[in-house]
Formats: structure tokens, C-alpha cells, sequence
């Protein structure tokens, strides 16, 4: 199983990031490999993605089902493969980030090759995806109006390949939850400049 989890920090309401998220039409195309999503009610909906992982190309289909609507503080989801063996959930919380005495996580300690495989999957998303554009808050301490946006994705695959893929899959899984993250605060720092 592969878990990741990113948050970054921006100047702006909770409320702004929640009326952002709580609309999928408004971020489905920030996520990596998208390619189509079908709404089918408030908390079901069909997305297709196409997914690289090494040398692997795959289309995968997932149902998604919203379990869980707390606004503005939390959206929680599981996800099901219809033409795969894989399952997840997956979770976006936002919250405000004024305590002056919150204290960053340590850092997780990563051996060489780790470190190294990230650096390189990275390298080769941001050539292919480019680098959310952020304003000069992004990722700044606390503060008034203040707010932090966490998503955290767990995938699980299934079948004789399972162990390979989810190998592979981690590094980028990390760099898509960031990318993903990034963007949606990116578009709300941009949207709220222009104003």
C-alpha cells in the first residue's frame, strides 16, 4: 500500500479553499494523468485517468465515493477500481494556521536512493506538467487569515503485480498530491490577486 500525504499554506480563508474544493469540477484537471470525470451525485462519481508508472501506461477507471462532507474543514473519499485491482482514500483538510507556537512535523528521514528516485520523478513530471505558479505567500508561517490545505491518498494495488506497481507508484504519488495541492491554492492566489 502507498500513502502520501502533502501541506502547503497560503494567505487565504479556509471558506475560499472550501468553495474550491467542494465543486470537483473546479480541480478535477489539476490531477495528474486526467483525463475525463463523470459526476453522478453529490457523493459518487466515475474518473478516468491515464497513469505512468515507469515504463507502464495504464487507463485506469475508479469509482469515487464522497463519504464524508464536513465543510469547510474536510472532504473524505474512497476509491474503487472498475478496470483495475486497485482501491484507496483519500482526504483534503483545510484549517486555519494562526498559532504562532505550531510546530512543523520532523522531517522523514530518506535513505540516498530514496531521495534520489523522488528527484528524478519529479524532474521528469515538472518537465512534462510544468510547476504550479504560487504567490510570494505560498508555504509562508503562520499568520492571520491564514490557511493550510492537507491531501493525504492512499493506493492500494491488487493482483500478482502488486507489490512491482506499488513500488513504483510512491515517488509519484508524493509529487502528484504536491503538484495537485499546489495548484488549487495557485488558482486561488491567482484568482484572488486579479480581484
Amino acid at each position: 500500500m502507498a500513502s502520501v500525504e502533502y501541506s502547503t499554506t497560503a494567505k487565504l480563508p479556509v471558506e475560499a479553499i472550501w468553495d474550491f474544493v467542494k465543486d470537483m469540477d473546479n480541480w478535477a484537471g489539476f490531477v495528474a494523468g486526467y483525463q475525463e470525470h463523470e459526476v453522478q451525485n453529490q457523493d459518487d462519481s466515475i474518473w478516468v485517468l491515464k497513469g505512468d508508472v515507469g515504463s507502464l501506461t495504464r487507463t485506469l477507471k475508479f469509482a469515487v465515493h464522497v463519504s464524508e462532507w464536513a465543510g469547510p474543514e474536510r472532504v473524505t473519499f474512497e476509491l474503487k477500481g472498475l478496470n483495475e485491482q486497485m482501491k484507496g482514500s483519500g482526504q483534503f483538510t483545510m484549517e486555519r494556521f494562526e498559532d504562532p507556537e505550531a510546530e512543523a512535523a520532523a522531517p522523514e528521514r530518506k535513505s540516498f536512493f530514496t531521495r534520489w528516485i523522488e528527484a528524478l520523478v519529479r524532474f521528469f513530471y515538472r518537465r512534462a506538467r510544468g510547476v504550479a505558479a504560487r504567490a510570494d505567500s505560498a508555504d509562508a508561517g503562520p499568520g492571520a487569515g491564514m490557511a493550510r490545505m492537507t491531501f493525504h491518498l492512499t493506493l492500494e494495488p491488487g493482483g500478482p503485480m502488486a507489490p512491482m506497481i506499488n513500488a513504483m507508484m510512491k515517488p509519484a504519488m508524493k509529487v502528484a498530491a504536491e503538484d495537485l495541492a499546489n495548484r488549487i491554492v495557485g488558482r486561488l492566489e491567482t484568482d484572488r490577486a486579479s480581484r
